[in-house]
């Protein structure tokens, strides 16, 4: 054991920073659900609108990431590294920037209806989210390695699922489309989808360090 973690056995644990990161992932499970509407959504005025909430819940997690950094700055015990805080909470923050994003290009680029590839891979973005809140909420028990571990496979299981419909599904673009400017828009759409499964990835990968730093 390092005279660091020696120490902050023996100091009080400040376990509010756990509560302000459930506070910024059950945001992105409820961002998550609105995106999974994608799914079904038929019209440029249906984008608009699931495109608008996103927005407000990335506005939200702003909010709440901005009030973490805040404690942490102000605050000399934390209850893992404080390093290991402020990038979890700022990849928490990614995560629900990357779904805006996504959601931004799926309504500006006028598409009529997501194309089977991307609604699979908003179905896959909405199971990693919600594996990464189940993730999140571990977190103030790391005694409970072994169920943070499921946790994180799941995710990286997805994370792969999604890169095998990406890369077919920009296979068939670049084989079957003809019209230049349709390829680029179904093309900025998909990779925008990617960088959102690739950020739930990114989130579990920094958990699984914590996990065994502080193991």
């Amino acid at each position: 054991m390092s005279i660091d973690r020696f120490f902050k056995w023996f100091l009080p644990h400040e376990n509010r920073f756990f509560t302000y990161l459930e506070s910024i992932a059950n945001n992105a499970a409820a961002a998550a659900l609105v995106f999974s509407t994608f799914r079904e959504a038929t019209s440029r005025e249906d984008f608009k609108k699931i495109a608008k909430i996103l927005r407000m819940k990335e506005a939200e997690t702003d909010a709440f990431a901005h009030t973490l950094y805040e404690e942490l700055d102000k605050t000399f015990v934390t209850p893992i590294d404080r390093e290991d805080l402020h990038a979890l909470t700022h990849a928490l923050d990614d995560i629900l920037d990357t779904m805006d994003s996504a959601a931004e290009q799926i309504y500006l680029f006028k598409l009529p209806s997501l194309t089977e590839p991307m609604r699979e891979m908003v179905r896959i973005e909405t199971e990693a989210v919600l594996e990464v809140v189940k993730c999140v909420k571990e977190l103030h028990d790391l005694g409970k390695a072994d169920q943070i571990r499921v946790h994180i496979i799941h995710v990286n299981s997805l994370e792969n699922e999604g890169d095998k419909i990406y890369r077919k599904a920009l296979e068939a673009l670049f084989d079957n489309m003809i019209d230049p400017i349709e390829l680029i828009r179904q093309k900025e759409i998909l990779d925008a989808l990617e960088d959102a499964i690739d950020s739930c990835e990114h989130v579990v990968n920094l958990i699984r360090s914590v996990v065994v730093k502080n193991g």
